[in-house]
C-alpha cells in the first residue's frame, strides 16, 4: 500500500505574487480592449480638415497669419516668440473646427486670422441641426485648450516665462471665444442650449460698448444683430433645426459649462503665476 503524500501547500507570498500577475493580465486586456475602442472612435476623425482647400484658400490662410504674427509681435514683450506661439494655437483651434466641419461631410470655405480677435472658419455648407452646429463651436476651444495645455507642460519642464504667457494668451482666447454671443463658438454653442443666453452675451456686448465705446466694439454689436436676425430667418425657413433631442442638449450644455469653468480657472491661475513671474 502506497502512503498518501499530502499536498504541498502553497505558501502566502507565492498566492499574492501569483494573484497579482492575474489581476495585471486581465488589466491589460481590458486595457487593450479600451485602446482599441478608442482608436476605433478616434479614426472617425482622421480626415483632411483642409480638403478641397485650393491656391485661394492657403493664400488666405497664410497671409492672415503672418499679419496676425506681425501684429501681435509689436505688442507683447516677448516679440515674435510669443506671436508665433500665440497664432499656433490660434491656427490649432481653428483646425479643430475644420476636422468636425469636415468629419460631418461639410466643406468648409475660408480660414482666416485676424489681429487681436482671432481666427475664423466660413462654412461653405450649413448644419444640418443646432446639434452639429454646436458641435463644430465647440471642437475649436477643446483643440485651443489641448493646445494651450501642451504649452503649459512645456512650461513646467522648462521654468520659461514665454511658454506659460503663451498658455495663458490660448487660455484667455479659448474662454472669450465661449462667450454666449452670436459671432463667437459660444453663441453657435448655447443656441443649442437655450437661445435665451444670447440675451446675457449680448447685455455684456453693449454694457462694454456703453463703458468703453469703440470702433471695433460698434461693429461687433452690428455683426452680432445680424447673426440673430440670421438666426431668425433660420427658425422660420427650417422649423426643426432647433428641435432637438432633451439628451442632446443636455450633452452640449454639461460639455459646455465644463469648458467654460475649467478655462476661467486656468487662465486665473496662469495669468496670476505670469503676474507674479513678472
Amino acid at each position: 500500500m502506497i502512503p498518501a503524500v499530502a499536498p504541498a501547500k502553497r505558501r502566502p507570498l507565492a498566492r499574492l505574487f501569483s494573484g497579482f500577475l492575474l489581476t495585471i493580465g486581465v488589466l491589460a486586456l481590458k486595457a487593450k480592449a479600451l485602446a482599441f475602442v478608442v482608436f476605433d472612435y478616434l479614426r472617425n476623425f482622421a480626415v483632411n480638415p483642409f480638403e478641397g482647400f485650393g491656391a485661394v484658400q492657403y493664400g488666405v490662410a497664410g497671409g492672415s497669419m503672418l499679419l496676425s504674427i506681425i501684429a501681435y509681435a509689436t505688442k507683447t514683450p516677448w516679440k515674435l516668440a510669443f506671436a508665433v506661439g500665440f497664432v499656433v494655437i490660434t491656427a490649432i483651434h481653428e483646425t479643430g473646427h475644420a476636422i468636425v466641419i469636415r468629419r460631418m461631410g461639410l466643406r468648409a470655405g475660408l480660414m482666416v486670422f485676424i489681429p487681436f480677435v482671432g481666427g475664423a472658419v466660413t462654412l461653405k455648407d450649413q448644419p444640418r441641426t443646432a446639434y452639429d452646429d454646436a458641435m463644430i463651436g465647440l471642437a475649436g476651444p477643446v483643440a485651443g485648450t489641448l493646445a494651450s495645455l501642451v504649452s503649459l507642460q512645456i512650461y513646467k519642464w522648462t521654468d520659461e516665462p514665454l511658454w506659460l504667457a503663451i498658455a495663458g494668451g490660448g487660455f484667455l482666447l479659448n474662454l472669450v471665444n465661449l462667450l454666449p454671443i452670436g459671432m463667437l463658438d459660444g453663441g453657435r454653442i448655447s443656441a443649442a442650449i437655450t437661445k435665451w443666453m444670447w440675451v446675457i452675451g449680448g447685455g455684456l456686448l453693449i454694457y462694454k460698448v456703453v463703458k468703453q465705446p469703440n470702433l471695433l466694439l460698434v461693429l461687433v454689436v452690428l455683426l452680432v444683430a445680424f447673426q440673430v436676425y440670421a438666426s431668425i430667418a433660420r427658425e422660420h425657413d427650417d422649423k426643426h433645426f432647433y428641435d432637438i433631442p432633451l439628451s442632446q442638449r443636455a450633452f452640449v450644455a454639461a460639455a459646455y459649462f465644463a469648458l467654460v469653468i475649467f478655462l476661467a480657472h486656468q487662465t486665473y491661475v496662469t495669468l496670476n503665476r505670469l503676474g507674479a513671474l513678472s
